[in-house]
């Protein structure tokens, strides 16, 4: 039986971390069927690890994790180029690279502020502005035509004094992904964001380390049974609970879906 997302070729940002979602998602992908995932990141230590993992899945299609630096856009162009010559297609973008730079107003430098921008903002524009003159071609291949998906947190939604650079420009690129998915409708391809909540990835068990060493909480678990009951499920959610809703709208059965927000999120959103 073919997979939810047969013959696509898709890009992937921040898959450059064992356990994160951007490996999950590149995994999630090539398990559905894809022909060709390129997963990308500025780091580059694990680029054999991540490889070797993906490669014991054991599916067909091709795998590439490239060096990526999301907030040059020339780095943006060559990834774009080179994935299109090798693979003869781009179908699927998914913005998933981000940092968190922890501070209020009072705390947070201006050039820390910028900085977050630049990777949690600007990066999707200059991805949205690359892809999208090969992603209209997508029609021509799948009903669903192209697809973008930005990693936009619930801290798009969620006011927080204390890390003013995350939460601001995730929620500028939620509506960057509106605007964007008004003008690119015609074009027949798809813009829409997920809203990850407490995910176990690599950096947030690092946060929930600092916190407790800054006497927040006993211990990490303790920490991570707080705010896992900030939500009504009152449980966190592993990087591969998150990927089945980017394989969602990487296919064809989210044709009809743009400027959508999937909250994923446990419930945490409903306060908001």
């Amino acid at each position: 039986m073919a997979g939810r997302i047969e013959g696509k070729v898709a890009i992937v940002t921040g898959a450059g971390r064992l356990g994160n979602i951007g490996v999950a998602v590149c995994r999630a992908f090539l398990r559905e069927g894809a022909k060709a995932v390129v997963g990308t990141d500025f780091r580059t230590d694990e680029i054999e690890a991540i490889t070797e993992q993906v490669a014991a899945d054991g599916y067909p299609g091709a795998f590439r994790l490239v060096p990526h630096d999301v907030t040059s856009e020339a780095d943006w162009e060559r990834v774009v180029a080179d994935t299109v010559a090798e693979f003869g297609q781009l179908d699927v973008l998914v913005n998933n690279a981000g940092i968190s730079i922890h501070g209020g107003v009072l705390q947070t430098s201006l050039e820390d502020l910028r900085k977050a921008m630049a990777v949690n903002h600007d990066a999707l524009f200059l991805g949205i502005k690359a892809a999208t003159p090969h992603l209209e071609s997508a029609i021509t291949r799948f009903p669903g035509g192209g697809s973008i998906i930005n990693n936009l947190s619930m801290a798009s939604y969620m006011p927080n004094a204390t890390n003013i650079g995350y939460h601001v420009s995730k929620s500028a690129g939620r509506m960057l992904t509106i605007c964007a998915a008004l003008e690119l409708g015609p074009k027949r391809v798809r813009v829409n964001s997920i809203h990850p909540g407490m995910t176990m990835t690599p950096i947030l068990r690092e946060a929930l380390d600092s916190w407790t060493e800054q006497g927040m909480w006993g211990s990490p678990e303790e920490a991570e049974a707080a705010l896992a009951a900030m939500g009504p499920l009152g449980v966190s959610s592993q990087p591969e609970d998150t990927a089945h809703a980017f394989v969602y709208l990487a296919s064809d059965e989210s044709r009809f879906a743009t400027g959508t927000s999937i909250y994923h999120d446990g419930g945490i959103g409903l306060r908001y």
